[in-house]
């Protein structure tokens, strides 16, 4: 009687496990929408504001209060290095190979030997290289190509020649105590005990414009100066001329890239979320509140994503249009009656 029993009472037992564990399945499912809706909602609002940021800054060409500065909008795409880890890669291997080659010659006058030969070697490298790529090429250079800002083309027409003799001078001065530490090696080992204390003023002897009288003294102030130019080279292409342009342009590209990944991962589009064939959103019929929150906003990330790509595919269209209109106007070419190359595929036989 009793096995009867608890035998009609298992199957109750089974139906409220089954039902409650539908319910944790509802919660868990209730709460992965929530979360799904959530990302959502934040890729749509960060590709809105740098799309908003980035389309505002073309037409105002960077204006520091967003106003239109009387210069047309930016037509073309920014232009910028892929990687920047690249960069700053060429500019260690710069210092380190620099004060590797002078540390040896720079612990003759240190204290500390090598080691401190070395500090030295490095503090003068680390300077002229960073000095060259930030000050020189990163502002300098790149503030002269924006005329259309006066207050930072004037600094840079300024500070830039400034900075440059600044290099010119610290690759000169090096030089001259590289050649002094020669020198007095050199009477060392001869036997001379005379101390002139001209070993201590290496500035003094690069004011007074002596020549060098080494040949490492020579080479150390062409290797010097050949890195100072590269370093700043380095920092003119560090980004676009424009300053500015191509922070916003890596916001708008990593805003979207983020906005399609969370598209990818929603459900498939219901036919709420679709649009008709003039690419209009069909309207939503009256749902829960929240299913037409999240309806809506899965709509205009959608068409968002979609204004994205078209800006960027205009960007493209219109400079190759550049190109093309430059190059079948040159004169050469006009003259001679000669086509570069066919802007259209020849026809198939």
């Amino acid at each position: 009687m009793d096995d009867r029993l608890q035998s009609r009472a298992r199957p109750r037992q089974y139906n409220r496990d089954f039902l409650r564990g539908a319910d944790v399945v509802d919660d868990k499912v209730d709460q992965k929408t929530q979360a799904i809706s959530d990302r959502l909602t934040y890729a749509y609002q960060r590709a809105a504001s740098a799309f908003i940021g980035y389309i505002n800054f073309k037409d105002t060409r960077g204006s520091r209060f967003g106003e239109a500065t009387g210069v047309a909008p930016i037509r073309r795409p920014p232009s910028y290095p892929d990687s920047h880890i690249m960069t700053f890669s060429i500019l260690a291997g710069l210092v380190l190979f620099e004060g590797l080659a002078n540390a040896y010659f720079f612990s003759k006058g240190s204290d500390l030997g090598l080691l401190g030969g070395w500090i030295q070697a490095i503090t003068v490298a680390g300077t002229n290289v960073v000095a060259s790529f930030f000050v020189i090429g990163f502002l300098g250079l790149r503030m002269l190509q924006n005329p259309h800002r006066p207050a930072s083309f004037a600094a840079a027409c300024v500070f830039t020649p400034l900075a440059a003799l600044f290099i010119v001078f610290l690759n000169w001065s090096a030089a001259h105590y590289r050649d002094l530490l020669e020198l007095n090696a050199a009477t060392l080992a001869l036997g001379g005990v005379e101390s002139t204390g001209e070993i201590l003023a290496p500035v003094t002897r690069a004011l007074e414009f002596r020549a060098f009288e080494t040949l490492e003294a020579l080479l150390l102030f062409i290797l010097g100066l050949t890195f100072a130019i590269i370093a700043a080279f380095k920092g003119a292409t560090f980004d676009d001329r424009l300053i500015g342009y191509g922070a916003a342009h890596r916001k708008l590209v990593n805003a979207s890239a983020h906005l399609a990944a969370v598209l990818k991962q929603l459900p498939t589009s219901r036919p709420q979320d679709a649009f008709d064939e003039d690419g209009e959103p069909i309207p939503l019929p009256d749902t829960k509140q929240d299913g037409r929150s999240h309806a809506n906003t899965r709509r205009l990330a959608i068409q968002l994503k979609h204004d994205i790509d078209d800006l960027f595919s205009e960007e493209v269209e219109e400079a190759l249009d550049e190109h093309r209109s430059r190059r079948h106007a040159r004169p050469a070419d006009a003259a001679s009656g000669d086509e570069p190359f066919a802007t259209e595929p020849p026809p198939r036989a």
